[in-house]
Parts: C-alpha cells; sequence; structure tokens
C-alpha cells in the first residue's frame, strides 16, 4: 500500500452502503458486505474500521454521505473523501469499465490506495451538520424560483393565488432554514468568528458566508490556486503543439461558486477594492464573466487571507461607497 494505512472504500446510495475492506495481509482475501444506510449500519462500519485501523473513504452523494461522515466522526474514526470524478478517471486508466455498487466500494478503496485521500480535519467534519441545513435551503430556494417563474406567465386567477401561497409559505420555511444555519454557526467558536470576520468584507453577507463555511471547510488552511480549483473558477490551460485554446473555468464546488457569484454582483457597489478592480478589466475590454470570475478570484484570495490570518483586518470601506451604496435602496415608510 502507498502510505501503509488501510482505506475502506464505501459507496453510498439512498438505502444502503457498499462497503470494501481489502486484505491488510498477503494471503489474505478482502471482504466486502452491504449495510443498511442508518444508524446500525454506520455502527458495523465503525466497528470495522476500528478493528482494522482504517481510514473510511467516501464518494460525495448528493448529502446521502452527510449522516455517515458526521457519524463516525463522533466516534474519532478517520473519514476521507474521493473526488468522484477522479474516481472515474482513474477507473478508465486502470481499464475498469464495469460499474456496480460493489465494484465502486473497491475502486474508491483503491483510488485512496494508490493515488492518496486526505483525512478530513475537524473543522471540515464540523460543517457537515451546517452543510445539511445550506442544502436545504437551496433546494427551498430553487422551488421558490420556479414557482415565481410560473407566476410571472401564469393567466388564470385561481392558479395565480395558489402560486403567491405558496411562495409565502417558502419564504417563511427559507427564513426559518436561514435561522437554523446561523444557530449552527454560533455554536462553533471557530466557524461564529469567520462569519463575523468575513462579512466585514463588502458585498459578501451572512449567507455568502455561511455558504464557504459549509461548501469549503479548508479555507485558511490551503493556497489561493489550490481554493480556486476546488471551487471551479481557475482558468485551465489547452494547449498543443502550436494550437492553443482559450482557457475556460469548469468543475468544481457550484454552491460555493455561486455564492461568490452573487457576493462579487454586490461587491461592486458595496467595496471600493473590488468594484476598482472589476471596472478596470471592463476598462480592458472585458466582457462581464471575463471580468468576474477574477474579482471571484480576488474576493476568494482576500476570505482565505482573513481565514489564515487571525491579526488581518480588511481595510474599512471608504465613507463615500458607502454613501453610493445605499443611495439606491428602497426606504421604508414612515
Amino acid at each position: 500500500m502507498k502510505s501503509g494505512i488501510v482505506h475502506i472504500g464505501v459507496d453510498v446510495s439512498k438505502e444502503k452502503l457498499d462497503v470494501f475492506v481489502p486484505a491488510q495481509k498477503e494471503g489474505m482475501r478482502p471482504t466486502t458486505k452491504g449495510v443498511d444506510n442508518c444508524v446500525a449500519g454506520f455502527r458495523e462500519i465503525r466497528d470495522i474500521a476500528r478493528k482494522a485501523r482504517a481510514t473510511v473513504c467516501v464518494e460525495p452523494t448528493g448529502g446521502y454521505e452527510l449522516e455517515l461522515i458526521a457519524f463516525l466522526h463522533k466516534f474519532e474514526v478517520p473519514v476521507a473523501y474521493a473526488d468522484a470524478l477522479r474516481v472515474r478517471q482513474f477507473a478508465r486508466a486502470e481499464g475498469s469499465l464495469s460499474k456496480n455498487d460493489t465494484i465502486d466500494a473497491a475502486l474508491i478503496s483503491r483510488f485512496a490506495d494508490k493515488i492518496g485521500v486526505r483525512a478530513l480535519a475537524p473543522q471540515e467534519v464540523e460543517a457537515v451538520e451546517l452543510k445539511r441545513k445550506a442544502k436545504f435551503r437551496q433546494t427551498m430556494m430553487d422551488s421558490r424560483t420556479a414557482m415565481a417563474n410560473r407566476l410571472e406567465t401564469e393567466t388564470d386567477p385561481e392558479m395565480k393565488a395558489l402560486l403567491k401561497e405558496q411562495i409565502k409559505h417558502m419564504d417563511k420555511v427559507i427564513g426559518k432554514a436561514e435561522r437554523l444555519c446561523l444557530d449552527t454557526v454560533k455554536k462553533d467558536e471557530r466557524m461564529n468568528a469567520l462569519l463575523e470576520r468575513f462579512t466585514k468584507v463588502g458585498g459578501v453577507g451572512d449567507m455568502t458566508a455561511m455558504s464557504i463555511l459549509a461548501g469549503l471547510p479548508e479555507i485558511g488552511n490551503l493556497t489561493d490556486a489550490k481554493l480556486n480549483r476546488l471551487v471551479g473558477i481557475a482558468p485551465e490551460e489547452k494547449q498543443s503543439g502550436t494550437k492553443e485554446w482559450q482557457r475556460r473555468i469548469w468543475g468544481g464546488r457550484k454552491d460555493v461558486r455561486n455564492a461568490l457569484y452573487m457576493a462579487c454582483l454586490a461587491s461592486i457597489q458595496w467595496n471600493a477594492v473590488l468594484g476598482g478592480y472589476y471596472r478596470k478589466k471592463r476598462a480592458e475590454g472585458h466582457p462581464h464573466k471575463w471580468a468576474i470570475v477574477p474579482t471571484m478570484r480576488k474576493l476568494l484570495s482576500l476570505l482565505n487571507r482573513i481565514a489564515r490570518d487571525p491579526d488581518f483586518i480588511p481595510s474599512p470601506e471608504p465613507e463615500s461607497t458607502k454613501r453610493n451604496a445605499t443611495a439606491g435602496r428602497k426606504r421604508k415608510a414612515a
């Protein structure tokens, strides 16, 4: 084995967990078993990992893996994420074209053994609960957007009334979800401190900060370049011989990228530094998207610096920027 660590591969589905335990000594046979995706199954995986002194490796599976990770962390069992795209590319490099849950569990174990994975740090696991609640809020936001779009084209008065009623109900649910997210952050000393410091940056609000804490718990521990690739805002080079294609961004963590994008739209008005940087890019002739992506990288670099250095304090916004930012806001009627 590459590192001498036993890597247990777990393929996660809605109702079942397929567990692959590699042979720990020569002459021994690897074992595979299926357990239920519930607390009883989590206990079996915990006992197997303790006995083998192993790290449990899982792929991100739409949130079905989050409860397992939280359970194993509670009992101090090491857990690591295996990137799904890289695992599939590893299978192709091996020449493995077959795919089912049992094969995938063994594939995850081999990937972790040969390529290597990083066990989740305590602060990353602590963000799991926040991520679960943030994903629920995002689901409600998507549903609300779909209903609002339908309302714009609906002509039947009764249907319009039903849609308005549902939108009003969803607004209440989204508000409750946001309060739950905020309560979760306040329970953790590190995340609460980062939330307070992130929101001092012009254009970054509570939900943007919480989206970053939930979706990018590595912030403060990795370089700017690595974070850019994790989020999917690093322009990837594509060149062969004399031919060179336009660099493009792709992949990465969509929720974090969306949060940074919306924050940058606000920062253009609220943040003197980021707004000036965006307008400089536009003055150079770049279209909006080509100017906003570098601004997103600049914002992420600033947040990474804040998370990495507890003594770093962003420069306060000048009064002129604050006046301009509030000028277009509607005032409540007296």
